[in-house]
C-alpha cells in the first residue's frame, strides 16, 4: 500500500511542478494587416540602419553579416 502512495504522490506533485510550464501564454501577435506592416516596416527600417552602420565602417561581408545580426537583436 504504501508503495502505492508513493507513485499516487510523485504523479501529484510532477502534475502540480508542470503547471507553470504549461500555464505560460503565447506572445502577442499583431492581428490586422496594418499592425503587421507597420511591425514589418519598424523592422525593415532597423535592418537599413544596421547595414548602413556596417558599410559605414567599411567590414567586409562576413564581418557585415555578424555585425547585422547583432544589431537587429539589440
Amino acid at each position: 500500500m504504501s508503495r502505492l502512495l508513493r507513485i499516487v504522490t510523485l504523479a501529484m506533485l510532477t502534475a502540480f511542478a508542470a503547471m507553470p510550464a504549461l500555464a505560460q501564454t503565447a506572445p502577442v501577435k499583431p492581428k490586422s494587416p496594418s499592425e503587421i506592416a507597420a511591425a514589418d516596416k519598424v523592422a525593415m527600417e532597423k535592418r537599413a540602419n544596421c547595414e548602413r552602420e556596417a558599410r559605414v565602417n567599411k567590414l567586409s561581408y562576413f564581418k557585415r553579416h555578424q555585425f547585422v545580426k547583432g544589431c537587429i537583436r539589440r
